[in-house]
């Protein structure tokens, strides 16, 4: 059985699509640090001095700082690209409403938005003095003392470990996945299966190490993708959990992968089942509070899940992946 695991990891490394796919994972996560920096870029350039000078023109109420004007000279001013942007500041009682002209350059409008949130900031705070609200700035604090968050940082936490995370883990899941269906209909389509046959190996056993292959193969490639993800400076609270959750993901895509393959015979058609059986359950994974992708990104994050849910999925998936070749033997006519 060892022997047959031994060759199919050779053969993994030999396919191209799912080679490319496995650099793929590997890539993204070594350059995690870029696309973190990437997106604090986006949506907060101020925090890394490239605000830049924006210019405003200001109609009604100019409290906010800008070129004070009418509404047709501002718009005038718009059209001509002497401004930025148009500010309309209308008070009705006690409420002040603004309305924000940008234009069509997203770069030119990220950094109008990133200035002008500094702008408003300071004219809410004047508008709150003016109808003595108090002020309340938020602080955060551990162990007694106070931290700094970065405006942007919740953007950034939110993205890796409610998206990039949970999507490798599902990625790598779905590639195992693959790697099994090609496993099992080239040993059937090929004719080797009978070859198999002929030796002192059982169908269970053969149809085991077709199983095992690409479990141990997922899990390695999980521990990578988790250890770039260490080394580029994202934090990994629970790597344990964090592994044993997406171990357990890729546990039942490629029990539901074997037994599609090794019922149909065939790659074609398994292909195509076991895609519109993962295209279905995407969304489920990524948008869903106690599906386990999103507890693989709890788990990273170090943030609260459903233990007992956890375990029960982890059982589970590890069942169905010990019990797939009893079901369906590859070797059975």
């Amino acid at each position: 059985m060892l022997e047959i695991i031994r060759k199919d990891i050779m053969l993994m490394l030999r396919e191209r699509t799912f080679a490319s796919i496995v650099f793929l994972l590997i890539f993204i996560a070594s350059i995690s640090s870029v696309i973190t920096f990437g997106l604090l870029m986006l949506y907060n350039p101020d925090y890394l001095g490239y605000a830049g000078n924006v210019r405003l023109a200001v109609v009604g109420d100019c409290s906010i700082p800008g070129d004070c004007v009418d509404a047709n000279t501002a718009m005038s001013m718009f059209r001509e690209r002497k401004v930025d942007a148009v500010l309309f500041v209308t008070k009705v009682g006690d409420t002040t409403y603004i309305d924000v002209i940008l234009p069509d350059d997203d770069i030119i409008a990220i950094q109008v938005l990133t200035s002008l949130k500094r702008d408003l900031v300071e004219y809410e705070k004047k508008v709150r003095e003016e109808l003595g609200v108090p002020n309340l700035d938020l602080k955060v604090f551990a162990d007694g003392f106070e931290i700094k968050v970065p405006s942007g940082s919740s953007t950034i936490f939110k993205f890796i470990y409610l998206i990039l995370i949970p999507l490798l883990a599902i990625t790598t899941a779905v590639v195992a996945a693959g790697l099994t269906i090609d496993s099992v209909c080239e040993e059937i389509q090929t004719k080797a299966l009978e070859v198999l046959l002929s030796t002192p190996l059982t169908p269970f056993r053969i149809s085991m190490a077709k199983i095992l292959t690409p479990f141990i193969f997922s899990s390695s490639l999980t521990t990578i993708w988790l250890s770039l993800l260490f080394i580029n400076g994202i934090e990994i609270v629970r790597p344990v959990e964090t592994v044993v959750i997406s171990a357990s993901i890729s546990a039942l895509f490629v029990a539901i992968a074997y037994l599609t393959a090794a019922y149909f015979k065939d790659r074609e058609r398994a292909q195509l089942l076991f895609s519109i059986f993962a295209a279905g359950l995407l969304p489920l994974l990524m948008t869903k509070a106690k599906s386990p992708a999103v507890m693989v990104g709890r788990a990273a994050a170090g943030a609260g899940f459903d233990v007992f849910l956890a375990a029960v999925f982890v059982v589970t998936s590890v069942s169905l992946l010990v019990i797939s070749p009893v079901v369906v033997k590859i070797g059975r006519s």
